[in-house]
């Protein structure tokens, strides 16, 4: 068993080392955080922090660990999942010969369990290495001279972020190990594999109902609590802001056949050209409704978070011109940043993961255009489109995330009986949107350039292969 696991992990090594960067991200994030806490908790004792910033310093490391602990939870299963998609046809195969069920789970897991312990520990590196940057950021930001900070690196913290870590990890694995079990043996007779996509169960319905009455509910409990708070009811706001923000990404990304599926199918239909390029992209985004929702959602995340905290700040900064709130004095780009900084890295990981990913898949779509016809300049068009496509989609779902991020705010003030304006900062949006136009397209468009050069049988073959 233990041949096949390793054998099995080098015919996959281009799949597993896309998940490794999504494990190295979220373990990172999960012992961050935690490790801020502990040293935060430290410092405060040794009475350097003033009384008045106690309360804050004290919520933000906390805030970024459960933002971090549900970042990983949505991107740990998507990544995990595509590694199935990806390797169908070779998990077939061991089926075809004489590999029992749960011989095939096993295996899976097996690789999992290498490839989780190697970004838990790389994860923690990072962590314990750029932890005192970290905590010296959060006292900075709130005006508290960082030399006097008490680093601890406690073991148990550490122990706690990577076992937590590698213990997620192959939670959602145990449900991608019983996918990979139930593979049918006719599997590794396609010639493309994962074309499949998986049936939507209603529990992803219900749960992205039940986010949206959380949403709504945070956004009237803030409004209630925010005028009790006195000062602190403009942190309070911008708090819950970003809970929103966060929150209706998830919410979108589980209806992913309405948000995903249908908006992206609906804005591509009013594009008025024919090219035979943007057909054949179109037309292969669309039949890969599971690939397009797992591949635009940490996409969409980045440029939402990004896009919506550029928003609210700008709000924030015009309203403080015109009224000079001292409730939101401390709401800096910098300190909305240390709310979301480690789901941000997350999210940008998981982006990258999927993308890198599905280039196997992608080569093998183009080599079979090319048999039915298409040079190799509509073929990079295809692979430059489907870019464009995933970026669009996914800046949509952005800018939806912002708007009930920015409802939320806007009513939380009202609480407050501040007017806030709605400004939408138009450099920010095209500098985070074209960022994120160039890495997807690159990542989509550069890994397939080298399959154009071989043969069309041979790229097939090879993915058929894996």
């Amino acid at each position: 068993m233990r041949t096949l696991i390793v054998a099995e992990l080098k015919g996959a090594w281009s799949s597993w080392f896309a998940v490794l960067i999504s494990f190295v991200a979220t373990s990172f994030a999960l012992v961050l955080a935690l490790l801020v806490i502990g040293s935060m908790e430290a410092t405060i004792a040794t009475g350097i922090v003033p009384a008045l910033n106690v309360p804050a310093l004290q919520f933000v490391p906390g805030w970024n660990l459960a933002l971090a602990i549900v970042g990983t939870l949505s991107v740990i299963g998507a990544v995990t999942g595509l590694v199935v998609q990806a390797r169908r046809g070779a998990l077939a195969r061991l089926s075809l010969a004489g590999a029992t069920p749960s011989q095939v789970s096993r295996i899976l897991l097996g690789q999992l369990v290498i490839v989780s312990v190697l970004g838990a520990v790389i994860g923690i590196i990072l962590a314990i290495s750029l932890q005192p940057a970290a905590l010296a950021m959060l006292l900075e930001d709130r005006d508290v001279d960082a030399s006097g900070a008490v680093v601890r690196t406690d073991p148990m913290l550490i122990a706690i972020g990577g076992l937590g870590f590698v213990l997620v990890a192959l939670l959602a694995g145990l449900r991608q190990a019983r996918v990979a079990a139930s593979i049918a043996p006719v599997e590794a007779l396609r010639t493309v594999p994962g074309a499949q996509t998986s049936s939507r169960r209603i529990g992803r319905w219900v749960i992205a109902a039940l986010l949206a009455v959380v949403i709504v509910a945070m956004g009237v409990l803030g409004a209630v609590i925010a005028p009790e708070l006195g000062e602190d009811g403009g942190d309070t706001v911008l708090q819950v802001s970003v809970a929103a923000l966060l929150l209706s990404g998830v919410m979108l990304a589980l209806a992913a056949p309405l948000t995903i599926g249908l908006l992206t199918r609906g804005w591509t239909a009013l594009i008025p050209t024919r090219s035979a390029s943007w057909v054949l992209a179109r037309a292969s985004i669309i039949a890969k409704g599971e690939r397009l929702a797992r591949t635009v959602t940490p996409i969409a995340l980045t440029i939402g978070l990004l896009v919506g905290l550029g928003t609210i700040v700008a709000s924030i900064s015009v309203l403080l011109a015109s009224m000079g709130h001292p409730g939101l004095s401390n709401a800096t780009l910098l300190s909305t940043l240390t709310l979301i900084a480690l789901v941000l890295i997350i999210s940008i990981s998981g982006g990258v993961s999927v993308v890198l990913m599905m280039s196997r898949q992608r080569e093998a779509e183009l080599a079979l255009a090319g048999v039915v016809g298409a040079t190799p300049s509509q073929q990079v068009l295809v692979t430059v489109f489907e870019g464009v496509i995933i970026t669009v989609t996914a800046t949509l779902l952005g800018l939806a995330m912002t708007a009930i991020g920015m409802i939320v705010f806007v009513t939380g003030l009202a609480s407050l009986g501040l007017q806030a304006p709605f400004v939408i900062p138009w450099g920010d949006f095209a500098a985070v949107t074209g960022i994120c136009a160039v890495v997807v397209i690159a990542a989509t468009t550069l890994p397939a350039l080298p399959s154009l050069r071989r043969p069309a049988r041979q790229v097939v073959a090879q993915l058929s292969g894996e």
